[in-house]
């Protein structure tokens, strides 16, 4: 009989192969882009984010995301209550053919060649007939505006505004389930197990003690390349759930390391 086998198949395709979009949630990641001259022909070599990378001149932080037909994405990053380098934030409408969204947009760059203090991008889902993004998206258009004006007070108005619209999203939710950590992969904000056996011991956990150490995978054997990061993302991608009148928010904190 063919049934088992096509049964099989079925079953391979849908736990090995990429995580596809569902209608209620959408799907993002960050990556650290190293534009260096060995990784040319790839346009950028990208390694999914870890705190343990150190920073180079040749990289850049790159948050994608990709929202079923009827959403759109809204994504900011903030250092404190500001624009972090006065980035503007990127409101993406969601088609069934658009591409992924990226931040920062194009012909803007998020240098990762310095040590920083904890930046958090957040990047969210909203149903179109949603309400609440109406409003983030006019103070999203009047922030971009000021923004290119170098009007610095308005631009700080208007994104406290929308970092108090974030928070109250997170309010409603369990704000630890939505806070990303970055190990080995994505995570949520909750320690794991053993953090809390390190504790217990009196060892310091390694993802908790804040302490820069050397890449756990170095990015010269990252398999993707820049130029066809909208075909492989996903497989590195999270999870954000979101429903009408429910927005979905993940908040990534991207810090820089002091390198050796």
């Amino acid at each position: 009989m063919k049934f088992p086998h096509a049964l099989a198949a079925w079953l391979f395709i849908a736990f090995v192969g990429p995580p596809f979009l569902r209608a209620d949630e959408a799907r993002a990641s960050v990556y650290i882009v190293d534009k260096a001259k060995a990784y040319e022909e790839t346009g950028g070599a990208c390694l999914p984010y870890a705190p343990g990378e150190f920073p180079l001149a040749t990289r850049e932080i790159l948050g994608i995301a990709k929202g079923p037909p009827g959403s759109t994405l809204v994504m900011m990053a903030f250092d404190r209550d500001a624009p972090h380098l006065g980035l503007a934030p990127v409101v993406a409408e969601q088609t069934a053919d658009s591409k992924p969204a990226r931040f920062p947009a194009e012909g803007s760059s998020w240098p990762y060649d310095k040590a920083h203090a904890t930046v958090d991008l957040y990047i969210a889902v909203f149903d179109n007939q949603d309400p609440e993004l109406a409003k983030i998206s006019e103070y999203s258009e009047w922030l971009a505006e000021a923004l290119a004006k170098n009007d610095e007070v308005t631009a700080l108005l208007h994104a406290e505004v929308i970092q108090k619209r974030f928070s109250n999203l997170l309010r409603q939710r369990n704000v630890e389930e939505y806070r990303v950590k970055f190990g080995d992969g994505l995570t949520s904000l909750k320690a794991p197990p053993s953090a809390k056996a390190a504790v217990t011991r009196g060892t310091p956990d390694p993802l908790l003690d804040e302490i820069p150490r050397l890449p756990s995978v170095p990015i010269a054997a990252v398999r993707r390349g820049l130029a066809k990061l909208d075909e492989e993302w996903r497989e590195d991608s999270r999870a954000i759930s979101f429903a009408p009148g429910s927005p979905g928010i993940l908040v990534f904190p991207v810090s820089t390391p002091i390198a050796p």
